[in-house]
C-alpha cells in the first residue's frame, strides 16, 4: 500500500506540473493574440492600464475552458514520454505494472482534473464571458451596433412568449419598440401586444402606448383596442434582459434548464440550450480520456519508438478535438439530438485510446 501511494503521489506530481505549465504557456500566448486584436479599443480615447487588466483577468478562464483538454493531452503524453525516456516505464513493466494499474494509480490525478474541468465548463467561464459581456460593451458602445448606426433588435423566449425590443437602455429598465408575441400550448401565437415604450417601475413593467391585436387561426383578426397603458407582469427582470442583450456562447447547465423551462428569458434556440447540458455532464469525463489518449507516448523503446507513440497520442488527441467540436457544431444547428452529438466523440475515441493500449500489451 506505501509503495502505491509513493507511486500515485510521484506519477501525481510528475502530470501536474506538466499540465500547468502547458496551460499556463498556451493560456498567456492565446491571451497575448487576443489582446493585440483588441488593442485599438484597449488603447481608446480613455484607455487606462485598468483597461489591461481588466482585460486579462475575464478572458483568462475562457482560455482555461478552451485549452484545458489540450493542456492534458500534451501535457500527460510529455509525462509518459519523460516516463519512457527515463526508463521507467521498463522497470515498472518490469515489476509486473500493467497499463491498467498505471491507468489506476492515475485515478486520484483524473478526478482532481475532472473537478476543476467541470468547475470551469459549468461555474467559471460562463460567469466570466457574462462579465466580459458587459464590461468590453462599456469599453467602446458603438462597435457592436449596426453598420446603419443602429442597434440590432433583441429577440428572446419568455414562458411562453417570444419578445422583440428594438432598443434598451444600458441599464435595461427602459426598452423601446417593444413586441410581444403570446402563444398557447401547442405553441401558436394567439396575440400580439405592441408598446412605444416600457418602464420597469417598482418591481414590474410597465408598457406605454399600447397596440394589442388577436390572431386567430393563420391570420389576425382585428386590433382589439388601444390602450395608453399595459402592465406586463411576466416580463422579464432587468438583469435577465441584459444577460439576453449581451449574448455568450456559454451558460451553465442549471440556467440552461431554466431556460427551456421557461424559468428565465433566452436568446438562441432550443437545441443550443440542450448541447450545453449535455456539454456540461460530460466535462467531468473528458480529462480522464485525455490521459487515456496520451498513454500511447509510453509505449515503445527507444528514441524512434517514443516518437511514434507520442505522435499516436498527439494525433488521437487533436482527431478528438477536432470531431467533438464538429459533432457539437452539428448539435447546435438540431440536426441530431444533443445527447447523441455531445457523447459520440468521447465513446468512439475512448475505443480508440482503449485499443491503442490493449494492442500495445499484446
Amino acid at each position: 500500500m506505501t509503495l502505491a501511494l509513493t507511486l500515485t503521489r510521484y506519477l501525481s506530481r510528475l502530470f501536474a506540473v506538466r499540465i500547468v505549465a502547458v496551460l499556463l504557456a498556451m493560456s498567456a500566448l492565446v491571451e497575448l493574440v487576443e489582446m493585440l486584436d483588441a488593442m485599438r479599443r484597449l488603447l481608446g480615447p480613455e484607455a487606462h492600464l485598468g483597461n489591461v487588466l481588466t482585460f486579462s483577468v475575464l478572458r483568462l478562464p475562457l482560455a482555461f475552458e478552451q485549452l484545458f483538454l489540450l493542456a492534458v493531452l500534451v501535457g500527460g503524453a510529455l509525462a509518459f514520454r519523460t516516463l519512457a525516456t527515463n526508463g521507467e516505464i521498463a522497470v515498472l513493466r518490469a515489476a509486473g505494472l500493467s497499463p491498467y494499474r498505471l491507468a489506476a494509480l492515475l485515478l486520484p490525478l483524473a478526478l482532481g482534473l475532472a473537478a476543476v474541468n467541470t468547475l470551469v465548463v459549468d461555474r467559471v467561464a460562463p460567469a466570466a464571458e457574462a462579465a466580459f459581456a458587459r464590461w468590453w460593451d462599456t469599453v467602446s458602445p458603438d462597435d457592436d451596433d449596426d453598420d446603419d448606426g443602429g442597434r440590432r433588435t433583441l429577440w428572446l423566449r419568455n414562458g411562453d412568449e417570444i419578445v422583440a425590443v428594438a432598443d434598451l437602455d444600458d441599464s435595461g429598465t427602459h426598452a423601446w419598440g417593444v413586441t410581444i408575441y403570446t402563444r398557447d400550448a401547442s405553441g401558436h401565437i394567439r396575440r400580439r401586444v405592441e408598446a412605444a415604450e416600457a418602464s420597469w417601475i417598482d418591481g414590474a413593467w410597465r408598457l406605454s402606448d399600447v397596440g394589442v391585436a388577436a390572431i386567430g387561426g393563420v391570420t389576425e383578426t382585428e386590433t382589439l383596442r388601444k390602450l395608453p397603458g399595459l402592465a406586463w407582469p411576466e416580463g422579464p427582470k432587468p438583469a435577465r434582459l441584459l444577460d439576453v442583450a449581451h449574448p455568450t456562447e456559454r451558460l451553465s447547465a442549471a440556467d440552461s434548464r431554466a431556460v427551456l423551462a421557461g424559468e428565465r428569458p433566452g436568446g438562441g434556440s432550443v437545441a443550443h440550450y440542450h448541447t450545453l447540458i449535455h456539454k456540461s455532464r460530460r466535462a467531468p469525463l473528458l480529462p480522464a480520456l485525455m490521459l487515456l489518449l496520451a498513454m500511447p507516448a509510453a509505449i515503445g523503446g527507444g528514441r524512434m519508438g517514443t516518437l511514434r507513440g507520442i505522435s499516436a497520442s498527439l494525433a488521437c488527441g487533436f482527431g478528438f478535438l477536432i470531431f467533438d467540436g464538429f459533432m457539437l457544431a452539428v448539435a447546435e444547428t438540431a440536426a441530431m439530438p444533443a445527447w447523441a452529438a455531445a457523447w459520440s466523440a468521447p465513446l468512439l475515441f475512448a475505443l480508440i485510446g482503449a485499443s491503442l493500449v490493449l494492442h500495445a500489451e499484446e
